[in-house]
């Protein structure tokens, strides 16, 4: 029977292929959202099918839920099939060529038969696509750079897609009487933005029934190897999952040697030495008298070196041991830190809910504040806002702040950065918010000089507080614009303009390098949501864990700002407010 990758996979390829035909652009996203629904789901969705429950999912309607029915019953997809007797398969692993729409993909395929990467590449550099109507050497060139840069991914899974799941690993092997301590290692741990696969180190009164245990969690649909102390399994997501039981003298040590990462163990490694001391998985031992240290927890670990203890966050080898052998490191921004949330959609432009049950859902989770960020009106797909909209917007969120007192919702939008350099709606328009967020939605492909010129000219604007995921990236799906970050931190210092951190798992964008280059800069950060629904609004864990790995401060982030203390600073010119 199909797996819930398997079919989240299928989905996502019936997605890519109506792309190609130029299928309804709602129902594509339809198909991805499900896609999305499926495979961050951690039980299966096979038995859920089989129970005819599939629709009590969020984003699956009955007629994606009869597709996915009808896959589990005969293990493929008709619908899928069809298209692929139309379409040689490998053309969606093309259109995951960043610049290269389904357009491009099709009219290469048509024109030359071109259906591979390969093949493709190989177009680019003879001179092929060069030579087609509307194309020319610039597009062949990006061709090519977008084939390495596809080639230099990897086989790592975004955090959002994975965090999940272990988190829900972990709380269920440490409800269990057996365990003692249970906790997340690795590159998960250290809240990396791809991962590979999930590393749990735990100690218990009976490892083998701990073991035991980790093999029979809901998640798992296949045990790959399996003994007292170490297990391994894989997932219904098709993660691979293992645990290290050890006895608690060595816990700490080995916890601190599966967070790793190798770059800092090996520096740790090499200060140990200078000082006489060894560092291994088990123990730090003075390497004169032999005498052996098994730490209580990591912070002893750190200690015996003669530094402070390091969050795993920071431990990349990047000034990290320095800092702490100083006194120097950050106190970084936490979760309970946030007071609010800058950039949250409603059902007004493409969210999923009114402004109110965006509020309660923020009030809920402890925060004191929300900026409604609908979209301006070039994003027709988005049902962006007209200012004659915007007007009657501005008047539901006057009412919702009658009725809900003790909780504030800003007004504000996101405003597309047009590829003209213009902003999408008029100056007198945007003038009267509370907070404006500019972000770019189109003009991917434009020299670096013209998205500068853009991104700049916006932040020159006083009324604009805010810059939306700043570099257009989304994580293994499409890189970054080009851009010269420096000169982008550069005016937001220059103009008290605020980049945004965006939790979103695709994008973490700003990323945690660039994220204390703006630190560093002294430009201000907001952590936001991005939230197109309830469950998402003040959902900031990935952001903030970007954050913290960019040696973030609470001090240096806009949102963590009291209501009264927002209230005064969005009252000022920006730049005197910054």
């Amino acid at each position: 029977m199909p797996t819930n990758r398997q079919i989240a996979d299928a989905l996502d390829r019936l997605a890519d292929m109506m792309e190609l035909d130029g299928a309804n652009v709602y129902k594509i996203i339809a198909h991805r959202k499900a896609a999305h629904r499926i495979a961050e789901s951690n039980f299966s969705i096979e038995e859920l099918a089989r129970e005819d429950r599939l629709t009590e999912l969020p984003d699956i309607g009955e007629k994606i839920a009869a597709k996915v029915r009808a896959m589990v019953e005969t293990g493929t997809l008709a619908e899928l099939d069809d298209y692929e007797r139309r379409y040689p398969p490998q053309l969606v692993e093309l259109q995951q060529l960043q610049g290269v729409g389904p357009r491009t993909v099709r009219k290469v395929w048509e024109a030359l038969g071109v259906s591979t990467l390969d093949e493709m590449e190989q177009a680019a550099a003879d001179g092929s696509i060069a030579a087609l109507p509307g194309m020319g050497g610039k597009t062949a060139a990006n061709i090519t750079r977008a084939i390495e840069h596809l080639r230099a991914r990897g086989g790592r899974i975004p955090l959002g897609e994975v965090l999940p799941t272990a988190e829900e690993m972990v709380a269920a092997l440490s409800g269990l009487p057996e365990a003692e301590q249970v906790t997340l290692a690795g590159s998960l741990r250290r809240m990396k933005e791809t991962v590979k696969d999930i590393d749990i180190v735990a100690t218990a009164g009976r490892p083998e029934k701990l073991s035991e245990a980790f093999c029979k969690l809901p998640a798992v649909e296949e045990t790959v190897a399996a003994g007292p102390t170490r297990c391994s399994i894989r997932t219904y997501t098709g993660l691979q999952a293992d645990l290290r039981v050890v006895p608690p003298k060595s816990y700490s040590n080995l916890l601190q040697h599966f967070t790793g990462s190798k770059e800092h163990n090996i520096a740790l490694r090499e200060l140990a030495i200078s000082k006489g001391l060894k560092v291994s998985e088990y123990d730090v031992e003075n390497s004169r008298t032999g005498k052996v240290h098994e730490c209580a927890d990591e912070a002893e670990v750190y200690g015996l070196l003669g530094l402070d203890y390091i969050p795993p966050e920071l431990r990349e080898d990047n000034g990290e041991l320095e800092a702490a052998a100083a006194g120097k490191l950050p106190l970084l921004v936490e979760e309970k830190d946030m007071r609010g949330d800058l950039h949250v959609h409603s059902e007004w432009s493409d969210g999923r809910a009114s402004i109110r049950e965006m509020a309660e859902a923020a009030r809920e989770r402890g925060l004191e504040y929300i900026v409604i960020s609908d979209h301006s009106q070039s994003l027709a797909v988005a049902r962006g806002l007209t200012p004659e909209r915007l007007a009657q917007q501005l008047e539901e969120v006057a009412r919702v702040n009658t009725e809900l007192g003790d909780f504030h919702v800003f007004t504000g939008m996101e405003v597309d950065i047009k590829a003209d350099g213009k902003l999408d709606l008029p100056d007198e328009d945007l003038e009267q918010l509370d907070f404006v967020t500019v972000s770019i939605h189109s003009g991917f492909n434009q020299e670096r000089e013209q998205i500068m010129e853009r991104l700049t000219a916006a932040m020159e604007k006083p009324f604009v507080r805010c810059i939306g995921h700043p570099t257009g990236r989304l994580i293994n799906r499409r890189d970054p614009y080009e851009i010269d970050i420096e000169g982008v931190i550069e005016a937001a210092a220059r103009t008290g303009t605020a980049l945004e951190i965006n939790s979103h798992y695709w994008r973490l964008d700003l990323c945690d390098i660039h994220a204390r280059a703006a630190r560093e800069a002294g430009v201000t950060l907001a952590i936001n949501s991005d939230a197109h629904g309830p469950e998402d609004v003040g959902v900031l864990q990935l952001g903030v864990a970007t954050a913290r790995r960019g040696w973030v401060e609470a001090g240096n982030v806009l949102n963590t700002l009291p209501l009264g203390e927002l209230r005064r600073r969005l009252s000022l010119p920006k730049k005197a407010a910054g």
